[in-house]
């Protein structure tokens, strides 16, 4: 594989063991190996076939971050006798971008990277995903499946944390939907206990409104000519020409705010009057 099957990152196959490579593509090989399995150039070796190379990792865990996806190596070659290998999976999908058959459980082509291809019909329910409401990936096995064949299930992980994961109809076997109440225990009718009556909320306390000092952004018993200041300085920020350009709710909030501006104003100044 050149790509993780699950999130599409690229992989590369590292040659352990100091093994050799291939001369033709650089690709790395085995020393048991009598041809090349990327490119199938001989070797002109005749050493026998074996069940294992050793020295390959030939699979293992994505790296990738948060990809749990397992790789595996799929030789396009046989690395005995160089004959180009087909890699065929029951109700396989053929890549759209290389046409690589994909198997349905793959998220992603493995040579190319390219997103997989949906398939034409769900594999729990064989309703086709053309027609269906919806479709959705399962968490676990990873086929596209139609939206009445997954559901949102509580899986507890190794470590007791329960965590919420979208599973189709076979993999949510034995775990609870989310959200689903326990059953209720049979009650003891000499022990029952009456339900206790809801406390009605407390009303907020009346807001106080604020004083024409407040309004105005001036100390109470401030000099005239600085109330004057800053009143003139607020009614500036509301002038029309300033919220022409704003909607018709933003203008009637201006308008409002500039009366309010105007009102404690005029509270001020007869306040202030000798």
């Amino acid at each position: 594989m050149a790509f993780c099957p699950t999130c599409g990152d690229e992989v590369s196959w590292k040659s352990e063991h100091g093994n050799p490579s291939c001369e033709a593509c650089g690709a790395p090989s085995h020393r048991d190996f009598n041809c090349c399995w990327a490119c199938g150039e001989s070797f002109e070796e005749e050493n026998a076939p074996r069940p294992v190379a050793r020295g390959y990792r030939l699979d293992f865990d994505c790296d990738a971050p948060e990809c749990t996806g397992k790789l595996a190596w799929l030789m396009p070659f046989c690395p005995w006798c160089g004959e180009e290998k087909h890699w065929e999976h029951e109700g396989s999908l053929e890549c759209d971008e290389c046409e690589v058959r994909l198997d349905q459980g793959w998220a992603f082509c493995v040579r190319c990277g390219e997103e997989a291809p949906l398939p034409d019909d769900c594999p729990r329910c064989g309703v086709g995903l053309e027609e269906a409401a919806s479709a959705a990936r399962c968490e676990r096995c990873h086929h596209v499946v139609c939206g009445d064949c997954c559901d949102v299930r509580v899986v507890t992980q190794d470590g007791g944390e329960a965590q919420e994961r979208l599973l189709c109809a076979g993999c949510a076997e034995g775990f609870d939907p989310v959200g689903e109440a326990e059953a209720p225990r049979p009650r003891d009718e000499a022990r029952e206990v009456p339900p206790e009556e809801p406390e009605e909320p407390a009303e907020p306390p009346a807001e106080t409104p604020p004083t024409a000092w407040e309004v105005l952004g001036v100390s109470p018993g401030a000099p005239l000519p600085d109330v004057k200041r800053a009143y003139l300085a607020l009614v500036a920020q509301y002038h029309p020409d300033k919220v022409a350009q704003l909607g018709p709710k933003l203008q009637a909030l201006a308008q409002e705010e500039t009366r309010r501006i105007i009102e404690a104003w005029e509270q001020v100044r007869k306040q202030s009057r000798p």
